[in-house]
């Protein structure tokens, strides 16, 4: 996706690296509020690439998988945490369908943006070549690898100060919002795909 590219490519001029830690990340704990009726559980197999959600299933509180324990809230970034997986889920204050109505994997780990690590940075850092390659080397475990607080704190990120962050999210906070835009949209389209076909066939 041309946006995704975009996003990457303007981390590049940056040539200072240091710890995520530095940016005082806020990694998102497991638990969830309880909730009536039911909710769809997005678990890793769930989405493919970025923002691609191509399955879900129904759940309830009281009858879910025990790895439904993960609350996905506004301005936040979702990576599964599986060795040589690219499974990325962008949550902004504008997607009410995730976060109100959407229960996650503890497969996924949450990243909350803040004042020093706006969402547009933190998109576009955790969808880079260069997330993706640290998180594979900092993964723990032999069967089911994958990456722990401890590691993910240990990667290298593009170091920018007070006024570069400002600027970067001035200008490109709105592509991250397109990206949420666009899949909303294409659930839609594929809502009335759907449609069309059980009333045709």
């Amino acid at each position: 996706m041309k946006i995704c590219e975009l996003l990457n490519k303007l981390l590049e001029k940056y040539d200072e690296f240091i710890p995520f830690e530095y940016y005082n990340t806020s990694i998102i704990k497991s638990g969830i509020n309880k909730f009536s009726n039911s909710k769809k559980y997005l678990d890793t197999s769930s989405i493919e690439g970025i923002n691609n959600i191509i399955d879900s299933q129904y759940i309830t509180y009281n009858k879910r998988p025990s790895r439904a324990n993960m609350q996905p809230i506004k301005k936040s970034v979702w990576f599964a945490k599986m060795k040589e997986s690219q499974k990325i889920l962008i949550v902004t204050d504008e997607d009410h369908d995730i976060f109100q109505n959407n229960i996650l994997s503890t497969g996924f780990m949450g990243i909350k943006a803040s004042k020093q690590l706006p969402l547009s940075l933190l998109t576009a850092i955790i969808i880079s070549q260069n997330f993706i390659i640290q998180r594979d080397l900092n993964s723990v475990g032999t069967t089911m690898a994958g990456i722990n607080n401890n590691t993910f704190y240990k990667i290298l990120v593009p170091k920018l100060n007070e006024e570069q962050t400002n600027n970067f999210n001035n200008k490109y906070c709105n592509y991250v919002y397109l990206l949420s835009l666009l899949r909303r949209k294409i659930k839609e389209l594929r809502k009335i795909k759907n449609l069309m076909l059980s009333k045709y066939f």
